[in-house]
């Protein structure tokens, strides 16, 4: 393969522009400071005191006088201190001292303060993983110029309008797949995981350029594996005190090992095979010609700033988030279509008049507001992740006119926001016109949302990589879907959506669906 990385090598001055441009700032505005007396101290912050204010044992007490039991739901608590203590809350986590935020002024506050490297508490669990296989950390465990050293370049390779969209034609093809197994109707038992073979297919195009399989049932990854990778991470991110698998090996980090262990052997065998496709071709002289197409693994390989061992765990890191959070967030989005039936009909009018007689292009989707209007709905209602987004910071900042010390971790509750009826009146109901402007449907009253107040793939720097991935697929397969499929909800199905958090927002019951083709 040394031939191949050297000519990768040389073709790096010949990348175009889109992957070469700078998309982070060097040089970010100072962290506001400031000693005006009329600053007032952090201690002056409604919040807790006494029992609930100690160290590690603290949020025991607080918990107790929130009312929250043995099944610890970070939503529910999040709720609860709100109401309790107001728009901004300081706390206990473990020993240190964290400030809560509910207000979308005080988050926009906090967000547009800049830093150059912004802080994100690491998933240790998978750091530890990183560590004993002896992988590259990922931006999940990073921090620092460590975590801006595999920033940059991902985020110049990826989140660019430009490389997603001329992945539009390959996600399309997956899509038609998907479609045609129901072009004669019939009802979907649960459609979260067909959906997650959908997705596991699409991203898997998107990772190798190649089909996995997995919508008819003769993939190479077993999906499970990837539930348990979430169900690991999901009981480590609400342990707030002592993690043993830290010093021993425990059920819990065996199994999550076990689930990576498969999904990373699987992916090592998919790079060496895709990396000896362009070997061939190469030897071929038909190199240019197969670079046509987009092929993410080359365009990371050929980063100068990126080393094999780094696109390893970036298109990993890829490849898991992406089937989790596309799949979940589909299968509430279908739901709210399914159940708001005329939502539905909106849709479905507005893909005929942009498509007309025409395939799903990138240039149709462009013109398809109201799908992205929807999307951006269901992410309102499920926020997709619990509770927001953190912050911190290592110079002291003033927030709402309270000193923050420096180190404070402080958590944006995006989830709360978007629940609030000051922010969003009639929070919920499905009502994608939220985000229409031109839209005259709808009172200006439910339009008058804060951009603040929603921001489901983060903000800034340390915002979600795959974004504009995940949107594309979503929009793509939501299209094709509905343009010539309708979905009902099957009768006796219930109404609300219960659903939790395991990392993302996912159904706790079965969504089935009934398919009828359209006429």
């Amino acid at each position: 393969m040394n031939s191949l990385i050297g000519e990768i090598t040389r073709r790096n001055a010949q990348l175009p522009n889109v992957l070469s441009t700078s998309l982070y700032s060097s040089n970010p505005a100072p962290a506001q400071t400031t000693k005006h007396p009329d600053v007032r101290p952090l201690e002056d912050i409604p919040g807790v005191s006494g029992k609930s204010a100690l160290p590690y044992v603290g949020s025991i007490f607080l918990s107790k006088s929130l009312d929250i039991g043995a099944d610890f739901q970070l939503q529910t608590f999040c709720s609860r201190l709100q109401k309790k203590y107001g728009d901004i809350v300081r706390t206990r986590i473990k020993d240190k001292w964290a400030v809560f935020i509910f207000h979308p002024d005080l988050a926009k506050e906090v967000l547009e303060i800049q830093v150059k490297y912004p802080y994100r508490p690491p998933l240790d669990i998978v750091k530890v993983y990183n560590d004993e296989q002896k992988l590259s950390q990922n931006l999940a465990t990073l921090n620092g110029e460590a975590w801006a050293r595999l920033r940059k370049p991902t985020q110049q390779l990826i989140q660019r309008p430009l490389a997603v969209s001329a992945y539009v034609d390959i996600l399309s093809k997956v899509a038609e797949d998907f479609v045609q197994k129901y072009q004669d109707g019939g009802t979907i038992e649960d459609l979260r995981p067909v959906l997650v073979d959908y997705a596991t297919e699409s991203v898997g195009m998107l990772c190798f350029n190649r089909r996995f399989g997995c919508m008819d049932k003769t993939g190479i990854i077993d999906i499970k594996f990837i539930e348990d990778i979430f169900d690991a991470i999901d009981v480590d991110s609400k342990s707030l005190g002592f993690k043993p698998y830290l010093y021993v090996s425990t059920p819990m980090y065996r199994k999550f090992k076990r689930a990576l262990d498969h999904v990373y052997s699987v992916f090592q065998v998919e790079i060496k095979n895709a990396l000896s496709t362009l070997e061939k071709v190469k030897a071929e002289g038909r190199l240019e010609e197969y670079l046509e197409q987009p092929n993410l693994l080359y365009s990371l390989l050929s980063h100068p700033k990126m080393t094999p061992a780094d696109v390893d765990i970036t298109l990993l890191d890829l490849f898991i988030a992406g089937v989790e959070s596309t799949s979940n967030t589909l299968s509430l989005l279908w739901f709210e279509l399914a159940k708001n039936q005329d939502k539905q009909d909106k849709l479905y009018k507005e893909i005929s008049s942009v498509c007309g007689n025409g395939d799903v292009t990138k240039e149709a989707l462009a013109n398809m507001s109201y799908l992205k209007a929807c999307v951006r709905e269901t992410m309102r209602i499920y926020s997709p992740t619990s509770p927001g987004s953190y912050r911190r910071f290592d110079k002291d900042v003033v927030v709402g006119g309270y000193h923050i010390p420096a180190g404070t971790e402080l958590v944006l509750c995006f989830q709360q926001m978007c629940e609030d009826p000051r922010f969003f009146k009639s929070p919920e109901k499905f009502l994608p016109e939220r985000f229409m402007r031109d839209d005259t449907t709808l009172a200006e009253e439910y339009k008058n949302t804060n951009p603040f107040a929603i921001l489901p793939f983060g903000f800034g720097p340390r915002s979600c990589i795959g974004q504009r991935f995940a949107e594309t697929e979503m929009h793509v397969l939501t299209a094709k879907f509905f343009r010539r499929l309708k979905a009902s909800l099957l009768q006796g199905t219930n109404q609300t959506m219960e659903y939790k958090y395991r990392t993302f927002a996912v159904p706790k019951n079965a969504v089935p669906l009934a398919i009828t083709p359209r006429v």
